[in-house]
């Protein structure tokens, strides 16, 4: 080995000693490492979570408050006015300038949610 090469690897290993070391220490290594975990946990969090949701939500579905407000709105869902509230909305929506003010309403709020403004200049 000529005296370049030994000068080379000498400065590869140092830099080399030295990255190893930030490594070791960095905290995106550790951070890295630990994400697994921290997933593993929020996991078994939220499902821990959801579970006592969906027992609330049974618990309340079984309260007699709960059964007589399902009863009066299956009585007022049938009742005449509902339906004959439900036939004119329906009529409403079947008109022309609703229709377009919907399309339009749709259109803006896809353009929100993609992040265009419209076509618009202004912010």
């Amino acid at each position: 080995m000529n005296d370049f090469e030994r000068r080379i690897r000498e400065l590869i290993n140092l830099w080399s000693t030295k990255v190893s070391d930030w490594w070791s220490n960095s905290n995106v290594r550790s951070a890295l490492t630990n994400r697994s975990v921290d997933t593993a946990d929020l996991r078994r969090q939220a499902s821990a979570q959801a579970q006592r949701a969906a027992t609330a939500v049974k618990d309340l579905r079984d309260t007699d408050t709960a059964k007589k407000a399902a009863t009066a709105m299956k009585d007022l869902r049938d009742s005449d006015t509902a339906k004959k509230a439900a036939t004119a909305l329906a009529d409403l929506r079947q008109r022309e300038p609703v229709r377009k003010a919907e399309e339009s309403a749709k259109r803006a709020l896809q353009d929100l949610r993609s992040g265009h403004n419209g076509g618009s200049d202004k912010p």
